[in-house]
């Protein structure tokens, strides 16, 4: 089973980064759960969302204690709560921040040890949809890394949870997703 936990503020698409991953794991013929865990619901307080996908019936409930990967929609998070405790020794982590892997890794050496990728989601957000939600963008890192969902699975999910926008909205996302991916093979 491959369990993930993804932290981010309110506004940045937390949940909908959960419910993506869900429904492309769906569309792939896997089991899956996606579910957030937050307060407030207002704009810039921290979120929180769980995804677990498997090729056999997730019997578990409750929220993810121990990720296969963790997801930094924000990186002031790790200011706001004790993030990097209690990560398994094989946990990946995915950071969006203009730093450098190296750079973030000095600056915490509790996660020295692990996988960490830092990619620039914002900056890709703003280059192809002009607005800072990177939460699509760090979806194609993701499958880049780990090739968990397929992009033909991630596109029709992508279609499905932004059905609302428009489709020139929907594609840009798509196409920055796409970008990123394309980012771990150069790494």
């Amino acid at each position: 089973m491959l369990e993930i936990t993804i932290h981010g503020r309110g506004g940045q698409g937390v949940v909908v980064t959960s419910r993506i991953l869900g429904t492309a794991a769906l569309y792939d013929g896997l089991y899956a759960q996606d579910f957030p865990l937050y307060g407030a619901a207002r704009r810039g307080a921290p979120v929180m969302a769980f995804v677990r996908i498997d090729d056999e019936p997730i019997l578990m409930r409750g929220h993810v204690a121990k990720p296969d990967i963790l997801i930094l929609l924000d990186e002031s998070i790790i200011g706001v709560k004790d993030i990097f405790s209690d990560l398994p020794d094989d946990c990946t982590i995915i950071i969006n921040t203009t730093r450098n892997t190296g750079d973030f890794k000095d600056a915490h050496p509790e996660i020295s040890d692990r996988n960490v990728y830092c990619v620039d989601g914002t900056g890709l957000a703003l280059e192809y949809l002009k607005k800072p939600i990177p939460n699509v963008v760090i979806i194609g890192f993701l499958i880049g890394i780990t090739k968990s969902i397929t992009v033909d699975a991630f596109k029709k999910a992508v279609r499905d949870e932004l059905g609302k926008y428009s489709e020139d909205v929907i594609n840009k996302n798509i196409e920055g997703a796409l970008k990123a991916c394309e980012l771990v093979a150069w790494r």
